[in-house]
């Protein structure tokens, strides 16, 4: 959006609107991207201590004189290219929003040098933890310790990666531009009006911030109207901008922190207030809520109100999803003076966006999906293109296939909640159903997930209740099978563990199957100083104890469905760093055999 008409102190009277869209020509930046004219610094970026690749980052590259050289967001697999412009060291940074920032240490790109690997220390960054009334008042360019500090820096890395969006080919926008006019308390709508803009470089552009600093926000064209700027990123993270306005630190009071901003008292052009609002948990950026400031000094002009909200786009660019301005319209009165005698409200939304493949990634009347499937490990992407089910009430189930980074798409969907699972039919063959994933669907907006090919140990704690468990614990499955391996339904159960252990006792009786099957329940009973739980296995002879602590030990008699005698006595040990444990019993009327004792040694998420 360039601007929006209305009413300055020097002019008022009549309006006019209009829409100017700047086409950006610029070079592609990213990780697909490379200039044949500058070495390149290929990389990936993974959490510190789990190996996880982090998507959506901003990497910075600067050179030896601290001048920035190049940016790109990290892929789906947490991969990314820079250029190179000069000889001799260098360094990233790693910008995550809501986490703390990270900067390498120093390095001298070569060619054919090894893919860098860097590992980002997992520091979250609660901004609802800031005390605002601590704070000292609204401050020009405020320190990093303070808490309009901090709140700004976490602003500005989503502000940076709208900016670094629209100046990348990477999206087509289909923008709706429409205009209504209001009664003078903008209460009802008395015309409407709108446009479809398709195939447009940048859902949101404004005027240089440089004639925006000199001019005001407001400025006259012609001799009758006048033009209101509302801000975008570049004008937000701009030098001009934080000198020439304060920053101070708000709480939103339900979940939100404020960035509020105000011109200095040395301002005398028409300019704005307002507020950028980001969420408490996640620092993620919604909206900016602004006000148009010395204009007429009248209730009849009062404050012009605006706002521009945000979405994100599967690249973990940000974009504005809807912007508007709601100005007063005047009537000349007596003396000189003016009369409000309505509004004009004109605005813009971002209807679809496509991505380079021609995919619809956004569109405001459906809601899309977007995630990565990791391989087993969750450190990598798959071995292949894996498939990705939908559960459809009433319907087959629906899969899409991933690229060979593992990500995924699903768009044109309602807007309700969905179940996603990667199908494994090793786990379905045991008798074990797939974990599944809720994503909350909304209309015009990208949904996030982030899924990995599920093992015994996931498809166990989908049955314990869903991952992450309580660390320092491990799921304990048994499969009682007779000789030959037919399933022994009916097997009576029973475990036996010391009280002192602390352990609650399982949850489930079996784990869930791809049907939905259960198992029929455990009782749990006392025997002096110990713990005694009890159960019958299902028609897959599978039994399940959930968060069972490491270093327990457990005494597991298996008894057939009739008789008194154990045919299997036995004690299992869960090791530390065990993520399950996994025993096969097998009865027999011979002898009592234990056949396999499988430890699954893989951490503990």
């Amino acid at each position: 959006m360039k601007g929006a008409d209305g009413v300055t102190n020097r002019v008022p009277g009549a309006y006019y609107s209009g829409v100017r869209t700047t086409l950006l020509l610029l070079l592609l930046i990213g990780p697909g991207s490379l200039r044949a004219t500058a070495q390149p610094t290929t990389g990936v970026v993974v959490e510190e201590g789990t190996g996880v690749p982090v998507t959506g980052a901003m990497v910075l590259l600067f050179d030896s004189d601290g001048s920035r050289v190049d940016q790109a967001l990290t892929d789906p697999v947490g991969r990314f290219m820079l250029d190179t412009g000069r000889p001799g060291p260098h360094t990233i940074t790693v910008e995550r929003i809501g986490y703390a920032s990270f900067t390498s240490d120093p390095f001298t790109p070569a060619a054919g040098a090894e893919e860098m690997r860097i590992e980002v220390p997992v520091e979250a960054i609660q901004l609802s933890d800031i005390v605002v009334s601590g704070n000292r008042g609204c401050q020009v360019r405020p320190e990093e310790g303070a808490a309009a500090g901090r709140v700004w820096e976490e602003a500005r890395k989503a502000l940076a990666a709208e900016a670094w969006t629209r100046e990348a080919e990477l999206y087509r926008y289909t923008l709706l531009r429409y205009e209504m006019r209001l009664d003078r308390d903008a209460r009802e709508v008395l015309a409407d009006t709108s446009m479809l803009m398709p195939d447009q470089r940048a859902a949101f552009t404004s005027a240089p911030i440089e004639d925006l600093v000199a001019e005001g926000f407001v400025q006259n064209e012609g001799d009758s109207m006048s033009v209101y700027y509302a801000p975008d990123a570049e004008a937000l993270l701009s030098g001009e901008f934080l000198d020439s306005h304060c920053l101070a630190a708000v709480d939103g009071g339900d979940g939100t922190v404020g960035l509020a901003f105000q011109p200095t008292a040395s301002r005398r052009v028409p300019e704005i207030a307002g507020v950028v609002w980001l969420d408490g948990e996640t620092a993620e950026l919604q909206r900016i809520q602004f006000g148009y400031v010395g204009l007429m000094d009248s209730p009849e002009v009062g404050y012009p109100p605006g706002e521009v909200t945000f979405t994100r786009l599967p690249d973990g660019a940000w974009i504005v999803k809807e912007w508007w301005i709601r100005m007063p319209s005047f009537a000349e009165a007596s003396r000189g003076e003016i009369l409000r005698i309505g509004h004009r409200m004109v605005g813009g939304t971002t209807a679809a966006v496509t991505d380079a493949a021609g995919r619809t990634v956004l569109d405001a009347r459906s809601a899309s999906i977007f995630g990565v499937v990791a391989d087993s490990a969750g450190t990598g992407p798959p071995p292949g293109p894996v498939v990705v089910a939908r559960e459809v009430i009433g319907s087959a189930t629906i899969g899409v296939t991933t690229s060979a980074d593992g990500s995924f798409l699903l768009n044109r969907l309602p807007a309700w909640t969905h179940i996603l699972r990667v199908p494994s039919p090793a786990l379905r063959e045991m008798g074990l159903a797939e974990p599944e994933v809720s994503v909350e669907g909304n209309l015009g907006q990208v949904a996030y997930v982030r899924m990995k090919i599920p093992t015994v140990a996931d498809a166990l704690a989908f049955s314990c209740g869903g991952a992450p468990r309580p660390v320092g614990t491990a799921p304990v499955m048994g499969r009682v099978e007779h000789v030959g391996g037919t399933p022994a339904g009916g097997a009576r159960v029973e475990v036996q563990w010391l009280g002192e252990t602390e352990y609650a006792g399982p949850l489930v009786a079996a784990p869930i199957g791809p049907g939905g099957e259960t198992g029929s329940g455990w009782a749990i009973g006392l025997d002096g100083s110990s713990v005694t739980a009890s159960t019958t296995t299902d028609h897959r002879g599978l039994f399940l104890l959930c968060d069972v602590p490491y270093g327990a030990r457990l005494r597991v008699a298996v008894k057939p469905a009739t008789g008194e005698e154990p045919v299997i006595d036995r004690t299992l040990f869960v090791p530390p760093d065990a993520s399950a444990v996994v025993e096969t019993f097998i009865l027999s009327s011979l002898h009592d055999k234990l056949t396999s004792k499988d430890y699954i040694s893989t951490p503990n998420p």
